[in-house]
Formats: C-alpha cells, sequence, structure tokens
C-alpha cells in the first residue's frame, strides 16, 4: 500500500531533476508513491504504466522504458535484480528525502550498490 510522501521544493530546481524529459520527472514523481518504506520497488515498466499513467494511454510502458532508463542514467534511480531473479529498483536518495515514521517490514530485496542494511 502506497504511503503519503513529500515532494521538497527544492526538487523543481534540482539539476539532475531537469536532465531528464518532463515524462521522466512525472514517473519519478510518482515512484515516490509507489515505492516501499525503503525507496524500493519492482521494475516493471508495464506495472509502473499501470500505476502511474492508466490516464495517459498515450505515454505506454515502453515509454515508461524509456523513462527509467533516463532516471537510471541520472542516478535517480538504481536498477538491479535480486537474488530471486526479478528485477527492481530503489530511488537513490530516498533517505535523504523521506522520513518514515512507522516503516513496514521489507518488501523488495536491498539495492546491491547502495542499501547497507
Amino acid at each position: 500500500m502506497a504511503r503519503i510522501r513529500t515532494i521538497k521544493p527544492e526538487a523543481f530546481a534540482s539539476e539532475s531533476l531537469a536532465a531528464v524529459s518532463l515524462a521522466a520527472e512525472r514517473t519519478f514523481f510518482g515512484l515516490l508513491t509507489q515505492a516501499d518504506d525503503h525507496g524500493r520497488f519492482r521494475d516493471q515498466p508495464a506495472v509502473i504504466t499501470g500505476l502511474l499513467w492508466s490516464l495517459r494511454p498515450e505515454h505506454g510502458p515502453v515509454d515508461v522504458e524509456d523513462d527509467l532508463a533516463q532516471l537510471a542514467a541520472a542516478h535517480l534511480i538504481c536498477r538491479y535484480e535480486g537474488d530471486d531473479g526479478k528485477r527492481y529498483l530503489h530511488i537513490v536518495t530516498w533517505r535523504q528525502h523521506q522520513k518514515i515514521n512507522r516503516p513496514s517490514g521489507v518488501r523488495f530485496p536491498a539495492c546491491p550498490h547502495h542499501d547497507i542494511e
């Protein structure tokens, strides 16, 4: 279940967000609402499309894949494979920007490149 997330005013002056398309930026903000309490989510463009772009059929899974590639190239998200062979992503600066009062348990595997738990 998605929880309430915040977007800081500085996000709109972020050089890394300015380096991606407006669609990728919207996907990024949408991922904030869908990620678990550790900033992780399944890397499934079709599912992300359904959650974030359901009322915008012109922006499909191929477009979301491009959004995710842009976000990864800008180091805003990290895409990785879990030990289960499934694809995941996490928001790289999650802990700097989100404060979770009552975190739920771990839903997705930790990122082998950034998470130290």
